[in-house]
Order: structure tokens, then C-alpha cells, then sequence
């Protein structure tokens, strides 16, 4: 029977592995991780799955400490995590989804016995979290659109959406490249209209984006008036043949149809540009909701799990419900 063990590595092998078997989205990217490393002094954990000790698959966690106790804790700005597991073509088998059943089963047991608690944020393609579910994890449902550019069209857009294009496009409104300084400004002021921070301070998000641009990993597009004032900016980051809508921010009011007009164009130029799909990277307010299902994309499901493996990080999380 195949025995399955889970290892401490470096992060050159880490890097090695996923160069080998490039994963689905560029939140497990080396350069992301490090560029996180230095954005949010963060320090993460590089882990191997070993199957009759060949490597199959690869982890990545931040590691911190509360309460005195190691912990597995969300890397800022990070969408996705989990495992990315070696590429054996396109086609699967009972055999391969088994072995990466037993694969998750065994990564749980060695975060539940090496850290008080942890969380992960798996992506839309990582939908069997049983062993987590079975090892008594709180599994939260979490949602995303996804565009598959290849049947991309804009029949499906609805109509307020085709409204507000043609809006945009008599006001002179276009999409352009934007600077990096000009899109966290935007963000910082979005987020003050409404009384509230932005999730990551505006300095340190300069700092993350820089070093993702620097990495390769970045675009940048915003929609910009006559007169060159940026309405609404988008930082996207590019995994293969997916881009990721990461961060951005928009004028009050949605600058009429800065931002519908902003999605649009990106949405053309990707498919343009031969990539397969864009991630919105979440559907969980309901007002973006609405703004996001109007270019008719598809709803996805992914699972954010937590698990608290000792007494205090129990009394914890009562004390925070409470």
C-alpha cells in the first residue's frame, strides 16, 4: 500500500516542483510568496507531499504565532491556497483522485499535529475538502465568477450592461495602461467614501504590487477620461492562460460606466491576447454581485476551511463568536 508523507522543503524545490507542474492560478507562485514576504513580513512554510517518497504535490502556508502557539494564518491579498499537485495530463482517473484524497488526508494530520490551527482557502478546482470535513474542519462555502474566454460573447451581457457601454464610450471614456501609484490612490479613496480601510494599508499594497510588476506576475488597466483623470483601475495577476482581477477602485458612483467599460476591455484584450479565462476573484457582496454577473459569467464555489487543534485556539474562536 502507498504510503504518503508530508516534509519540510526549501523554497528553491518548491519552485522547481511548480516549474514542473505549473499551477492553475499565481497564488502559489514562488514570486508571489515572496513578493508577500517582503510586502506583509510574512514567513512562509514551503511543504511536499511524498508518495513511497516521490513528491506528487506541494503546499505553501504562512506561519505565525498567537498565544504563545504556531499557527497557520491567511496570507494577505492571497484568493487561493492549498495544494497544487504534479501534472499528469489532461486526462484523470479514480485512481489519481483517490491518491490525492489520501494525499489531503495526510497533510491534515501533520497541520493538526504541528500547529494549534490552520486555515485554507482552496480554489474553485479543489471542491474534495472530505478529509478536512472528516477531521472535524469548519468548511465555509466561499463564491467567484469565472469567464471562459473561448465561448466569451457579449450576447450575454444584459442590457443596462450594453447601456452603460455605450454611456462610457460618447463620454470619451478609454482603457489604458495605469501606474501602480495612480491605482492605489484610487483604491485608498474608494474605500474612504464609505468610512473604511482598505484591507491592505495603501504603502504596503504599493510595495506588493510593485514587486509582483517587477515579478512579471501584473497588469495594470484603468479607465481613464479626456482629460486623463483615472475612474477605475485593475491590478490583474496572470497564471498561464487565467488572469485574476487581484485588487482595484473605482470614482463615486461608478464614474459612469468607468467600470463596466473597464471589465469590458479587459475582458476583450485577454481574449485577444490568447488567455482562457478571467477570475473575478470573488462573488460575495451582494452589490458587486450584481455589477459582476452582468457580463454573464460562470458561478464557482470554493471552500475556505479552519480547524483549531488545540484548547486555547478552542476557547479562541468561541470567545470571538461570542
Amino acid at each position: 500500500m502507498a504510503e504518503f508523507k508530508i516534509e519540510e522543503i526549501d523554497e528553491t524545490t518548491y519552485g522547481k516542483f511548480l516549474e514542473e507542474n505549473p499551477p492553475d492560478d499565481p497564488f502559489s507562485l514562488l514570486p508571489f510568496l515572496l513578493a508577500c514576504r517582503e510586502a506583509f513580513h510574512v514567513e512562509p512554510i514551503f511543504l511536499s507531499i511524498f508518495k513511497n517518497g516521490t513528491p506528487i504535490g506541494v503546499s505553501s502556508f504562512s506561519v505565525g504565532k498567537r498565544f504563545g502557539v504556531p499557527l497557520i494564518q491567511l496570507i494577505p491579498g492571497r484568493t487561493y491556497d492549498g495544494v497544487q499537485f504534479r501534472k499528469l495530463g489532461e486526462s484523470t482517473n479514480q485512481k489519481q483522485e483517490y491518491e490525492k484524497l489520501l494525499s489531503l488526508q495526510a497533510l491534515e494530520e501533520f497541520l493538526e499535529r504541528n500547529f494549534a490551527f490552520h486555515q485554507i482557502v482552496f480554489p474553485p478546482i479543489m471542491t474534495d475538502i472530505r478529509a478536512f470535513q472528516w477531521a472535524g474542519a469548519k468548511v465555509e462555502p466561499q463564491y467567484t465568477y469565472k469567464v471562459n474566454l473561448s465561448t466569451f460573447s457579449e450576447e450575454r451581457y444584459t442590457k443596462s450592461l450594453i447601456k452603460e457601454l455605450r454611456s462610457a464610450k460618447e463620454s470619451g471614456l478609454t482603457a489604458q495602461k495605469c501606474g501602480i501609484d495612480e491605482l492605489a490612490a484610487l483604491q485608498k479613496s474608494s474605500y474612504g467614501r464609505h468610512g473604511r480601510t482598505p484591507p491592505i494599508p495603501t504603502e504596503t499594497l504599493k510595495v506588493l504590487l510593485e514587486k509582483l510588476d517587477t515579478s512579471g506576475l501584473l497588469k495594470t488597466t484603468g479607465a481613464k477620461d479626456r482629460s486623463g483623470r483615472l475612474l477605475s483601475a485593475i491590478a490583474a495577476l496572470r497564471a498561464g492562460k487565467d488572469s485574476y482581477l487581484f485588487v482595484g477602485g473605482m470614482e463615486a458612483g461608478g464614474a459612469g460606466g468607468a467600470s463596466h467599460l473597464l471589465y469590458h476591455e479587459i475582458l476583450k484584450s485577454e481574449k485577444e491576447n490568447g488567455m482562457a479565462s478571467v477570475d473575478f476573484c470573488g462573488a460575495n457582496t451582494p452589490s458587486i454581485n450584481l455589477f459582476k454577473s452582468a457580463f454573464g459569467p460562470e458561478l464557482q464555489v470554493y471552500f475556505r476551511i479552519m480547524k483549531a487543534n488545540s484548547a486555547i485556539t478552542r476557547l479562541a474562536l468561541l470567545l470571538k463568536k461570542s
